[in-house]
């Protein structure tokens, strides 16, 4: 046997022999800064450190051309609130085609917003039950509340086969309280003329390849576009109200979500409330007969709260002047963290650095990249 005694390696040493190829690249710093992936890495962690925008950032060329695809694609008020409220996250989902996984785990709860489409496909089914015949307009509450009532099973049992739905009672507790604010929302009709015709989900700017069966109060195929801008919009408007003679129009955006203080002060809301806006402008370039055009939010929690808004061309004026700006920002490659980019339910929120110090650190260089787009966020 060997006399010599045994020895403590440390775990830093440079090892006389690698034992693999990451051996050797931790034990020789000089070969490993030649590959590029190491180079990357290493590159981006001096830049999470430094005060200035860099391209880990989500700095980029000017003018490139996924971007500018991007850009140019048919817009959705979702779409177009990310471009406006995130710019950076707008590059990431529709630029790069980033999403955020999906929990393949049963829900205990449904997100906000599949609640609110869950309200939305309640609504729609029972104003369809009740058109043509009795009409919702002229319908009485027993009536609107006999059609609520019909589609109710139905689109508990749908639900489940189209995707991921809490456990059983929970599911039957979910759709109970999305029936009850549905319901609010029918009841508050606020319609004059008996001969006024009502339509839910009524789509706009669905391009050539849609298909319609059902009748519509125009075209939905016919392109929307926002006045001076190169952003042309699609969606789906909530309610839409048409009176007989044609003359008036009334377009419904509504709420689930808990009403905000001071709803009343609430034009585009930062660019977080573009539906009602954009609804009107729809009316206005696809109906034909031109008429006064009565554009409001219904929050359906609690007490029931109608909000018309108050100058519709003045609106959409200051959305095309947001959209400019912040086209120009994402065409130029100036993009940084928006104010949207670390909302709680942001899902590309987990595509950012989870340390605050990141943000904090950033922070002087951010405000400089967005000084024409923030004071857009701050329009009530």
């Amino acid at each position: 046997m060997s006399n010599e005694r045994e020895r403590q390696l440390s775990r830093a040493r440079l090892p006389e022999h690698a034992w693999n190829e990451a051996d050797r690249i931790m034990a020789r710093p000089q070969d490993a800064v030649q590959i590029n992936r190491i180079m990357s890495a290493n590159v981006c962690w001096r830049n999470w450190h430094v005060g200035q925008l860099t391209r880990n950032d989500g700095k980029y060329g000017s003018d490139h051309p996924v971007v500018v695809r991007a850009i140019e694609r048919v817009q959705s008020a979702t779409s177009l609130k990310r471009m406006l409220r995130d710019p950076l996250g707008f590059v990431w989902r529709y630029a790069l085609g980033w999403n955020a996984p999906r929990d393949r785990e049963q829900p205990l709860t449904i997100a906000p917003d599949d609640f609110g489409k869950l309200v939305h496909e309640l609504l729609r089914r029972a104003v369809d039950s009740l058109e043509p015949d009795p009409g919702y307009a002229t319908a009485s509450e027993y009536e609107i509340e006999a059609a609520l009532a019909s589609v109710v099973p139905t689109v508990r049992e749908v639900w489940p086969i189209q995707g991921q739905v809490p456990p059983a009672l929970l599911w039957r507790n979910t759709v109970d309280f999305a029936a009850s604010l549905a319901l609010a929302g029918l009841l508050r009709k606020d319609i004059a003329d008996t001969e006024t015709r009502s339509w839910t989900e009524v789509p706009f700017g669905q391009g050539e390849a849609s298909t319609v069966e059902r009748k519509l109060p125009w075209d939905p195929t016919r392109p929307v576009v926002v006045p001076g801008t190169p952003v042309t919009l699609r969606g789906t408007i909530d309610r839409l109200d048409l009176r007989g003679d044609l003359t008036a129009v009334r377009v419904t955006d509504y709420k689930t979500g808990d009403a905000p203080q001071n709803p009343g002060r609430i034009v585009i809301g930062g660019g977080s409330e573009l539906q009602r806006a954009l609804y009107g402008l729809a009316c206005r370039q696809l109906l034909d007969s031109e008429p006064t055009i009565v554009a409001r939010l219904l929050y359906l929690r609690g007490e029931t709260i109608a909000l018309r808004l108050p100058d519709l061309d003045a609106t959409i004026e200051q959305i095309s002047a947001f959209i400019n700006i912040a086209v120009a920002m994402i065409r130029n490659g100036n993009v940084a963290l928006g104010r949207d980019s670390y909302d709680r339910y942001n899902d590309l929120r987990l595509a950012l650095p989870a340390s605050p110090g990141y943000q904090r650190r950033k922070l002087i260089a951010t405000n400089k990249a967005n000084e024409a787009i923030a004071r857009f966020w701050s329009a009530p």
